[in-house]
């Protein structure tokens, strides 16, 4: 092959992707640098990664990594993490159970919230522990003001109120104003009056009334308006 060959081939090569924008509750891990409320270095590309009050949790292949004030440790897993929920306590699914802290949940969940009880979603809908809340197909389950809401094709409330929304829920987090839902390309604030779109992103973090947004961006859950 010419040497013109090789430079038009170098040419056309892509370049060297760039590390994800992540964002967790309180800031951005920026090529692997953490901004925000936590400062240091992921150790690598997180699997997932998520905060609450006092650390910052990035789920590997058998391993939590934890960030506190007094340093890092890593933390063995079971397996293989499939949803890491880090508020109110943390939370790592494995498939067939749900690592905590405190040990090992015998459920297969899809998603799961830890606060006074495991609350977790699956097969046949919301459950507390071994006891089944609300039927229903759910993907993310948090716990906002205390309380579960179950998200899927809408939003379901412990009150017995079921909100629409406009598609199925990828991703959600509690935040100050509402529930933080990832539906498509669109951020909505759910509440039981109803859901409102407050950003475009591709992935978010909520902390307390702010949106921290990917591929860029920080917004105030205020900007919605409520009657």
């Amino acid at each position: 092959m010419g040497y013109l060959a090789l430079l038009l081939l170098a040419a056309c090569a892509p370049l060297a992707a760039q590390p994800p924008l992540l964002p967790y509750p309180g800031g951005f891990a920026r090529g692997g640098l953490l901004e925000g409320r936590f400062a240091g270095a992921l150790p690598g590309t997180p699997l997932f990664l998520d905060a609450n009050e006092e650390a910052l949790y990035a789920a590997y292949p058998y391993q939590l990594w934890v960030l506190r004030e007094r340093g890092a440790e890593s933390l063995p897993l079971p397996g293989l993490p499939r949803f890491l929920r880090a508020s109110p306590k943390v939370a790592v699914g494995l498939g067939e159970a749900v690592w905590t802290e405190a040990g090992l949940f015998p459920y297969p969940a899809q998603d799961a919230a830890y606060g006074e009880a495991l609350y977790w979603v699956g097969k046949g809908g919301l459950y507390r522990e071994s006891a089944l809340l609300q039927e229903g197909t759910f993907t993310q389950v948090v716990l906002w003001e205390r309380r579960p809401v179950a998200l899927g094709q809408g939003a379901y409330f412990p009150e017995g109120l079921h909100v629409p929304l406009p598609g199925r829920v990828r991703k959600a987090q509690a935040g100050a104003c509402g529930v933080v839902a990832l539906v498509g390309e669109w951020v909505y604030v759910v509440r039981p009056e109803g859901a409102k779109p407050l950003a475009r992103a591709e992935d978010f973090a909520a902390w307390e009334d702010r949106v921290y947004l990917a591929p860029e961006g920080v917004v105030s859950c205020r900007e919605v308006v409520w009657p």
